[in-house]
């Protein structure tokens, strides 16, 4: 991995930070979800935290549904992307994109305990930047 990349295992799930700066007119923060789904490592979330279109995507694999953040209402799109997690959101949000049984296998204490580590991570990805 490079300096701008990063994964942070949390039991059933890992988180995956890397920086992309490969779109046109925009670049930031992508953290996926990931999870083993039937053998494969599978990403069952993607937060695009980008400067000028954040937004994020409920099973990227599958049917790719994408939603807009709106940064009037949501601010920082990277705080908010990490509010969700740290709000305990992951487990209802990995269900609704299709992946029940992660959902179920997800533990809360595994998350909270290296959101530290997550949270320092992407703010030291962004701040490399």
């Amino acid at each position: 991995m490079t300096d701008d990349q990063a994964r942070i295992d949390a039991g059933a799930i890992a988180f995956a930070m890397r920086y992309r700066d490969d779109i046109a007119g925009d670049e930031g923060l992508c953290i996926e979800v990931r999870a083993d789904v039937d053998g494969e490592d599978t990403e069952l979330l993607r937060f695009d935290c980008f400067r000028v279109t954040p937004h994020y995507h409920y099973g990227p694999e599958a049917d790719d549904e994408r939603l807009m953040l709106d940064l009037t209402a949501a601010g920082d799109s990277l705080d908010w992307t990490l509010n969700c997690f740290e709000r305990g959101r992951l487990g209802a949000m990995i269900e609704r994109a299709g992946y029940p049984t992660v959902a179920s296998a997800l533990d809360a204490d595994q998350v909270a305990e290296v959101m530290p580590s997550v949270v320092s991570t992407a703010r030291e990805i962004v701040g490399s930047r």
